[in-house]
């Protein structure tokens, strides 16, 4: 017999999935602020969804250290302090390294060719000066790169680390931020992969981490 309970618990888990996957993208590319208070029902009416899905979503999302519960069906976006922020970033560039070598191991032709792409894309936005393409496109370029690891449980820990420190780059959301375009490139990157030289390929990842680092931590977390 059909079982109509379990196919709606399905279809309840898969919105849920939804939900927390637009979450977690609001959260690494900075689009929620430090602080910003996030109501369940003002979510569910902009999603056009009912409030459980929503609940579910961000109670997830509060398991993985990426959100506060708080009262009256609201949940807070951390604080990031300068110390905690300097743990998760240490941590983050151990395994970014990790991942891109990795990658540099196992992507073929194919995967390099749109792992370019993506990357030009990235390019593309900060040459503009259009720093949400750019932070949106800066994600999907990294995290495409790291699928590419084939290593699932890294690539879920690289996410959690920057869920929790993605709000911090809401401030080049700023209009007054002027993006470093020349310094911020990823042409080492890419030429390290496409010669599959992995140790070029860690060090290129770590630099990068390193300057965006170095640029927050001077304006952001001073």
């Amino acid at each position: 017999m059909l079982d109509l309970d379990n196919i709606e618990k399905a279809q309840r888990m898969s919105l849920t999935t939804q939900v927390e996957v637009a979450l977690k993208g609001a959260l690494i590319s900075g689009s929620l602020r430090p602080g910003e208070r996030l109501v369940t029902k003002e979510i569910a009416d902009k999603l056009g969804t009912s409030i459980t899905p929503v609940r579910e979503a961000l109670l997830r999302l509060v398991s993985a250290g990426a959100l506060h519960a708080a009262p009256a069906q609201a949940f807070l976006v951390p604080e990031v302090t300068q110390v905690r922020y300097n743990e998760v970033n240490t941590i983050r560039r151990e395994l970014e390294m990790l991942a891109v070598a990795s990658a540099c191991e196992k992507m073929n032709d194919s995967q390099l060719a749109e792992v370019r792409r993506l990357c030009e894309d990235f390019h593309d936005a900060m040459s503009n000066g259009e720093a949400d393409r750019a932070l949106q496109t800066n994600r999907i370029f990294r995290f495409k790169l790291y699928q590419y690891a084939d290593m699932p449980t890294l690539s879920a820990l690289i996410e959690q680390l920057w869920m929790r420190i993605g709000p911090c780059f809401s401030y080049y959301y700023d209009r007054d931020i002027e993006l470093p375009v020349e310094s911020y490139r990823y042409d080492e990157l890419l030429s390290a992969l496409e010669d599959r030289d992995i140790a070029r390929s860690r060090a290129a990842v770590a630099d990068m981490v390193d300057k965006a680092n170095n640029l927050l931590v001077q304006q952001y977390l001073r």
